[in-house]
């Protein structure tokens, strides 16, 4: 009986453990598979730009306005998280950040807004400044939802 038992737990263990390994598509917000990436790929790292520049990351995974229920970006500058604006797609317009060094960061967010992880971020030296520390404006899919 003991044996029979023992065999029962392992068989139910087993299950547990398959099911647990399945594959996960990350298609739904909340979940996520670990192959999600986002990497800015313009401007270059070091890069010298004048306002306005151009924004441009690549995602593995699709990305639209939150009200979709895809993922999209927060776009950042110079760490603060709080000031941020919300993309839906692959590029973004930086306007008027002052003369000087910024670190300009994007980070993977679901439709809710809780982040998947990955973020990609570059630094700039900005020539010429536009004189405000307002830092970005949308082209491509978002802002305007008051985030």
């Amino acid at each position: 009986m003991r044996q029979v038992v023992r065999s029962s737990v392992a068989v139910i263990a087993f299950a547990l453990l398959a099911t647990s390994c399945g594959s996960d598509s990350g298609d739904d917000a909340g979940t996520t598979s670990g192959a999600e990436k986002v990497t800015i790929t313009s401007p270059a790292d070091g890069a010298t730009v004048q306002v306005p520049f151009k924004l441009a990351w690549d995602s593995t995974v699709p990305l639209g306005p939150p009200d979709t229920g895809k993922d999209h970006v927060h776009v950042y500058v110079d760490g603060d998280e709080s000031d941020y604006t919300v993309v839906g797609g692959t590029t973004f317009q930086v306007k008027d950040l002052a003369a000087g060094e910024h670190t300009v960061e994007i980070s993977l967010q679901h439709a809710d807004h809780t982040p998947v992880g990955p973020t990609s971020e570059v630094t700039v030296t900005v020539e010429g400044g536009g004189g405000s520390e307002s830092p970005t404006s949308d082209d491509n899919g978002g802002g305007g939802y008051g985030y």
